[in-house]
């Protein structure tokens, strides 16, 4: 009873857990990737405006080191003191031309770097952006740096490592190039030196201090723990960082969907994989005015984190409502199961017989109801079984009487059956020896007169020869259905050749058939040549139904048809007699088979015959193992089949209906 009581329990309460949890995890899992699209765009959102807030901070660094570079090539001193190293320089090549000794101009140009090394000196200390200053002719020839490691060398002005401005209206795009002194990315700015008549007398060329970059884009300021913003521009077709701490430690080729947008001149955002190979979620721009690609990415797991911190409070407040909720359940669900269960016990009870059963009637809900009934039913029931036990012993009492007297009735029935089997058999017994008298001195008498010449008599004496043969095969028919009756008919098995029964039986029939001017056809189509079974029964079969046949068939047709179907997996031998003649009321084809049954029953008898041969025929078909069916033919006629097995199975005597 607590298991059914359980199993209720979780009917009720499993629904809901499963409606509730699934509830709270539709609720979580929709919150969670709402809250995770609206931080998506947030967050889509504050890369954007900090990415716009470092494109114009670098844009105006760029522009400001560009002021710088212009004003200060257009400084005096810078203007004076490269003139005379430009002059010292012509003087000393004419010079060399010409023959002529060389003077001592060495300290005057060593005068001019070194008051050029001062003046820039407080300069770049001012402005430390600016991180190499050199001076060189057009050619390229560097006469003064800051990095004396560049004097006298020749530097090339080509698009590829320098980005040449005469002013400040010329739009510029820095040229990244690998610094084969440091062996990171640098940027070097070119403006013509003019004298003062604006003749270009030579080339200021300063190579820019990219920490200062690095440090404007670096700043996280709003972008969290793990944002950062980095450029990226292509150095000899390569992605390379620009003054940056990743450039330091990583190398080569960096690629990721972002950086290739970028380069490629695209603008946007979305989820995607680093150049390191981390989730993140960024916001990506190619600046045009400075060729660079510019990012800015934060790690997804933390950029995520307050959707699935509120997914995860959500779920917790879900299953303690979920508990809550429960247990509110499990006790309603015990208020409605228990007496569920105690009228289910009561219910099981007077399933096992015990009736006397009454329920405690709790309140006046549908379960009270329910209970008040159950009583009812109960009284009912028990009212209703001592009726029905009464009733019981009444009528075992009369079926005790109606069976003895039956057994009584069925003992006299059979005493009587072997009585009348008995006095059928002395009397047919007594009947048969002066019919054979009869039949003998009717042949004598035939014969005398024969020898005597008197003819007169003899169609007498044939019809007393006749009738008397006639009244003779009746009692032999009633005889031979006493023995079957008294289970006294024996059969007799032996090896039958089939063509030579068949033989002999049209050979004992066809008298008949010519006499009523029938036409017998034979149709032999059997597999087998012999078959092992009463011969003697079998030739009688086939007389009886040849006979019937002819009976009922005036001047028509008789078939007499021997196959061999198959019918589940075993061969039978079957004989088909079929005929022309008046056929079988549909009425009596049911009854055909019966005892002194004809198939003209009208008061005006047209057929003779005892009835009798088609249920001996029925009978022997039996005793070998087979059966005998008949119906009407389409066209008119009947048509009788016997079917026998090869091997004759355990006869088990029908009775014969009379």
């Amino acid at each position: 009873m607590k298991r059914r009581s359980k199993s209720l329990l979780l009917r009720l309460i499993t629904p809901l857990s499963l409606l509730s949890a699934a509830t709270v995890l539709a609720i979580s899992v929709s919150t969670y990737f709402s809250a995770r699209e609206a931080l998506k765009q947030s967050l889509y959102d504050r890369l954007n405006v900090a990415i716009t807030l470092k494109e114009e901070e670098l844009t105006q660094w760029f522009e400001a080191q560009r002021s710088d570079i212009l004003l200060l090539a257009r400084l005096p001193e810078i203007q004076v003191q490269t003139a005379v190293l430009l002059s010292s320089l012509e003087t000393k090549d004419d010079e060399v031309d010409e023959g002529f000794a060389v003077p001592a101009d060495g300290a005057l140009r060593e005068i001019a770097k070194q008051q050029l090394s001062n003046y820039l000196r407080d300069i770049l200390g001012l402005k430390p952006d600016l991180a190499e200053v050199s001076i060189a002719t057009d050619t390229g020839k560097v006469l003064f740096s800051t990095n004396q490691a560049l004097e006298n060398s020749q530097q090339s002005l080509s698009d590829n490592t320098v980005t040449y401005f005469a002013d400040a209206s010329v739009k510029i795009q820095p040229v990244l190039y690998t610094s084969e002194v440091t062996n990171a990315t640098a940027i070097t700015l070119a403006t013509p030196i003019l004298d003062g008549e604006n003749n270009r007398i030579g080339v200021l060329l300063v190579t820019l201090d990219l920490q200062d970059v690095d440090s404007l884009i670096q700043d996280r300021t709003g972008l969290g723990k793990t944002g950062t913003t980095y450029l990226v521009g292509q150095v000899e077709n390569k992605n390379r960082f620009l003054a940056s701490e990743e450039a330091k430690t990583v190398t080569g080729n960096i690629n990721s969907f972002a950086i290739d947008a970028a380069i490629a001149g695209e603008s946007g955002s979305g989820l995607y994989q680093n150049y390191a190979g981390k989730p993140v979620i960024g916001v990506y721009r190619w600046l045009d005015g400075q060729s660079l690609a510019l990012l800015a990415e934060i790690n997804q797991r933390e950029a995520f984190a307050p959707a699935q911190a509120l997914a995860r409070n959500i779920i917790l407040i879900g299953v303690v409502a979920t508990g809550l909720l429960l247990s509110g359940i499990y006790i309603l669900s015990r208020r409605i199961t228990e007496p569920i269960s105690e009228i289910t016990e009561a219910t099981i009870n007077v399933q096992n017989g015990e009736l006397e059963q009454s329920l405690t009637v709790m309140g006046q809900d549908e379960i009270g109801a329910l209970a008040q009934a159950f009583n009812h039913m109960s009284r009912k029931l028990k009212q209703s079984f001592t009726k029905l036990e009464d009733k019981n012993q009444t009528l075992e009492l009369q079926v005790h009487q109606r069976t003895v007297e039956l057994k009584d009735a069925r003992a006299e029935a059979e005493a009587a059956t072997r009585t009348k089997s008995a006095f059928l058999a002395n009397m047919s017994h007594e009947l048969r020896t002066p019919l054979n008298s009869i039949i003998g001195y009717g042949e004598m008498l035939e014969e005398d007169m024969e020898m005597m010449g008197d003819l007169s008599l003899l169609p007498d004496l044939r019809k007393i020869q006749g009738s008397s043969r006639h009244l003779l095969s009746l009692i032999n028919s009633v005889l031979d259905l006493a023995k079957i009756e008294t289970g006294r008919m024996e059969l007799h098995l032996e090896s039958v050749d089939i063509a030579d029964l068949v033989d002999e039986v049209i050979t004992a029939i066809s008298p008949a058939v010519d006499k009523k001017a029938n036409f017998l056809t034979l149709k032999n189509q059997s597999a087998i040549a012999s078959i092992e079974t009463d011969a003697n029964k079998l030739r009688q079969c086939l007389l009886n139904l040849l006979g019937n046949a002819n009976k009922f068939t005036d001047k028509g047709r008789i078939n007499l048809i021997v196959s061999t179907p198959h019918y589940e997996d075993e061969t039978y031998l079957e004989f088909t007699v079929e005929d022309t003649g008046i056929g079988i009321d549909p009425d009596q084809l049911e009854h055909v088979f019966e005892a002194f049954n004809q198939a003209d029953v009208s008061s005006t008898r047209r057929y003779d015959g005892t009835g009798l041969g088609l249920t001996i025929t029925r009978e022997f078909a039996y005793m070998l193992g087979g059966a005998v069916t008949a119906k009407n033919r389409p066209s008119g006629g009947a048509i009788f089949t016997i079917r026998i097995p090869q091997v004759i199975p355990t006869v088990q005597r029908q009775p014969v209906t009379v």
